[in-house]
């Protein structure tokens, strides 16, 4: 494996050893740097060696990937400070950093999912059971957009089904489907399209795992609530 550049390293300066820092900024970084800025003049050169401490001390949490990338963005206009072909002071890389970092305040954060403790998720389950409940004493059958409810019952050991029981309603589901499909009518060719492939699909044996789960919740509302 091909020895990673210490410029294509993302570990912060602070954790590198301070002889190898120095180096690496002499050596790596302030000829990279001069390239990018195209500092060709002894002047440019002198003045580049005296912003190094202010480099190491002012990006120390910094990897050299990212104090490559602040220094790319300058170049390519992206701040507001006006870039300059073969000029590169202490000053002007202090102005550099501002930006950047005025940057980095600006990005948008990513949003905070929030976390929800084992009781809410509880409660949160309970209430679609008995939503689904509710429908299914009402109208004598489940509510297909609540599905989800054979999950819940199944993770709590509530619906006890065999093996061989799973496979012959997921056949029934199949068969279904199969039926909607070949019956639908459709009204314009991309549906007609849509319709066969979904079709096709079925007759591989595929598709019916959500509408084997309702005719399950059917079964188990029905064996709970018998007249």
């Amino acid at each position: 494996m091909t020895k990673l550049s210490i410029l294509d390293r993302t570990i912060p300066l602070r954790a590198i050893p301070e002889k190898d820092l120095n180096t690496a900024l002499i050596m790596d970084f302030a000829p990279w740097l001069s390239k990018l800025l195209s500092l060709k003049d002894q002047t440019s050169a002198d003045r580049l060696e005296m912003a190094l401490p202010a480099i190491k001390e002012q990006c120390i949490g910094m990897g050299f990937v990212e104090i490559k990338k602040m220094f790319e963005m300058y170049v390519d206009g992206k701040f507001a400070i006006e870039p300059k072909t073969n000029f590169f002071d202490r000053i002007l890389f202090g102005k550099i950093v501002a930006e950047y970092r005025k940057y980095n305040m600006r990005k948008p954060k990513k949003p905070q999912i929030p976390q929800i403790s084992e009781q809410e998720k509880k409660e949160i389950d309970d209430q679609i059971l008995k939503d689904q409940e509710e429908y299914f004493l009402k109208h004598r059958v489940i509510d297909p957009d609540q599905w989800y409810a054979y999950d819940i019952l199944d993770k709590r050991g509530l619906i006890n089904l065999s093996l061989q029981e799973k496979k012959e309603i997921y056949a029934d589901a199949l068969e279904i489907l199969k039926l909607e499909a070949q019956t639908k009518k459709t009204s314009s060719r991309e549906e007609h399209q849509e319709n066969k492939n979904w079709l096709e699909l079925l007759n591989q044996g595929k598709g019916a795992k959500i509408k084997a789960k309702e005719l399950s919740l059917q079964q188990y509302y029905q064996n709970k609530f018998k007249k």
